[in-house]
């Protein structure tokens, strides 16, 4: 399924958790899964946690 973080589309599977999707935005842009992570959030603003659940096309934002 196709999810975006920080508006760039990245792929990862069915049933992912936040982690996940940003782990694979962490891939596309060539950084360190090490990276530090300080907040992350939905389209709509509200804080997500990076166990949570998320859907296709689901928008989230993450702050380094």
């Amino acid at each position: 399924m196709i999810v975006y973080v920080n508006d760039t589309p990245v792929r990862t599977y069915y049933g992912a958790k936040v982690k996940s999707a940003v782990m694979a935005y962490f891939r596309d842009q060539d950084m360190s899964p090490k990276t530090p992570v300080k907040e992350v959030r939905d389209a709509y603003g509200n804080l997500v946690a990076m166990d949570g659940s998320i859907r296709a096309n689901s928008k989230i934002f993450i702050k380094l």
